[in-house]
């Protein structure tokens, strides 16, 4: 036995399975990157969450990282994002975001641009300020970045950015402070500038029209929740005609359509429009432009969901829908991951009250959405598995899209998934099941297939202090205990003993709310009392 787990541990030490490492649904602090330190030589990628865990990257010794892919990092510092960028200098791609970081400067940018002189992607979100000396140190240092986003930025230097004429791909999505004139005419000069996302910004149509005329190399402006834009093209829908080949990407635009007209050569199906294996091609400029665009729109529609403007239905009915279950199915994870959470929070109307939308809940129905999102539930990767078990959860409050869940074996997958090591995954299984068990024909089916059991349990692995998982356990418990069989086997599982424990220990609202709420429906059964494991507890 011994010699097996030598020969195990040396086998799961092998640098090739260290190349890549995603720690977003694990803790990890400088303590975990110390244990880790030795195995990861080789390590060329890696994806975290939260700015503890970017300054724990540090003590993994991987001085050979080429990406970092980083979320949930409000808290990062300019200190920490300099001697991230010192320690790895052949880093080749830097994606922080969606989170504003609010505590960056351009003198941590700087910093980025003067050690990492491989640079060949730069992703950053809510950037107080980007200004003309960090844009030029990015322009002189790093001849090879051709992938520049600064989204949600404060102020961003417009004329600085021509200086960078490696760029292909430019995204200032979200910036609002952008000199329109100064930015239409400089850009023009990028030499290699393929695409250009201005979505939701106060771009004017002028702008929008001066780079289309003037801009040689420019194929694609994506301009997405652009008001001033949306506005001239309803009033003139021949506004931006005389592209040149050129596409001017609108909410209104039919985007496969559009793609076909950049690139006429490559003939690709609709439903196989975001397989990058249908764009591979002897010019790289169609299979490049698409990654972008993927990412580009994953971007933007999840922040339209989010801020869930008036007016939108027509576009979520009739393209938008369609576009992010294509999107479901792309070959980058983050896109993916990114697709689901929209499909998530476009169909939620209210907050408070858990209201979705009825059209749109269906619509994601309609169009095969339910069987994509179990399918992508059921993949390794925890942060799609709880990303697609929220779009499940949430569409299911819409009872005719609870029965296509159920109907489609939704109810094993997510007993499955409540079973999880990870708090996040788990909880949202478990708001699955808490609103699949409203519906009086799925309470059954629940029980029968160990959800109760999986729920309980749920309850003892998780401490008093994490709050949504607890209270979506005790949820669905009450739910089911609201049903004359099932508030037995509620009782036979542990239940009783798991409620009170919760209302005992627990000081959340919430779950005392659910918890009391289980325990009343299991004393209007009377009889499940009666049942000895739990008596100790009364």
């Amino acid at each position: 036995m011994a010699s097996a787990c030598r020969a195990w541990r040396a086998l799961g030490s092998s640098p090739c399975l260290w190349r890549t490492l995603d720690l977003r649904a694990h803790r990890y602090d400088r303590e975990v990157a110390s244990s880790l330190a030795s195995r990861c030589g080789s390590l060329r990628r890696i994806r975290l969450r939260g700015h503890e865990a970017a300054e724990a990257v540090l003590g993994l010794r991987a001085r050979g990282l080429r990406e970092v892919v980083a979320d949930g990092c409000r808290g990062l510092t300019d200190a920490t994002l300099a001697v991230l960028a010192a320690r790895h200098e052949d880093l080749q791609s830097l994606q922080i975001g969606p989170d504003p970081l609010e505590r960056i400067s351009s003198d941590a940018l700087r910093h980025v641009a003067l050690c990492c002189s491989q640079l060949c992607r730069l992703r950053l979100s809510g950037l107080r300020e980007v200004d003309a000396e960090a844009v030029g140190a990015l322009a002189r240092c790093c001849p090879l970045l051709e992938d520049v986003a600064f989204l949600d930025c404060g102020t961003v230097d417009e004329a600085a950015l021509a200086g960078i004429h490696s760029v292909r791909f430019l995204s200032v999505a979200g910036c609002r402070n952008l000199k329109w004139a100064t930015a239409s005419t400089c850009w023009t000069q990028l030499p290699s500038l393929i695409a250009l996302d201005v979505s939701r910004t106060d771009v004017p149509p002028s702008a929008v029209s001066r780079l289309i005329s003037h801009a040689k190399t420019l194929k694609l402006i994506c301009t997405l929740n652009c008001i001033s834009v949306e506005e001239e093209q309803l009033h003139n829908p021949a506004v931006f005609s005389n592209s040149k080949g050129k596409v001017v990407l609108t909410i209104n635009s039919d985007i496969f359509k559009s793609f076909e007209t950049m690139f006429p050569v490559v003939d690709v199906k609709e439903h196989e429009f975001f397989n990058q294996c249908n764009w591979s091609h002897k010019d790289k400029i169609p299979g490049d432009t698409m990654t972008w665009l993927e990412w580009i729109l994953s971007q933007s529609l999840l922040r339209i969901a989010e801020s869930n403007p008036q007016g939108m239905d027509g576009f979520w009915l009739q393209k938008g829908t369609t576009l992010l279950l294509r999107l479901l199915k792309s070959l980058q994870e983050d896109v993916q991951e990114r697709a689901a959470t929209s499909l998530a929070t476009f169909v939620v109307m209210d907050d408070e009250s858990a209201n979705v939308d009825p059209a749109r809940s269906e619509a994601v129905m309609q169009n095969g959405g339910i069987r994509m999102l179990l399918d992508l539930a059921r993949c390794s990767r925890e942060s799609a598995q709880s990303e697609a078990a929220k779009a499940i959860a949430n569409l299911s409050v819409n009872t005719k899209v609870a029965k296509a869940v159920a109907d489609e074996g939704g109810i094993t997958i997510l007993i499955n998934l409540a079973k999880s090591m990870n708090r996040l995954v788990a909880e949202e299984a478990a708001g699955g099941l808490w609103n699949l068990s409203v519906g009086e024909d799925h309470k059954a089916a629940i029980a029968v297939s160990g959800g109760i059991k999986a729920l309980v349990d749920l309850i003892f692995r998780w401490p008093a202090g994490t709050d949504g998982v607890l209270e979506r356990a005790a949820g669905a418990l009450a739910n089911l205990a609201a049903d004359d069989k099932c508030s037995l086997e509620v009782a036979k599982a542990g239940g009783v003993h798991a409620l009170v424990t919760l209302a005992r220990s627990c000081k959340l609202d919430g779950v005392l709310e659910q918890a009391a709420r289980g325990l009343a429906n299991l004393a209007a059964h009377g009889d499940n009392n009666d049942n000895g494991s739990d008596n100790s507890f009364y």
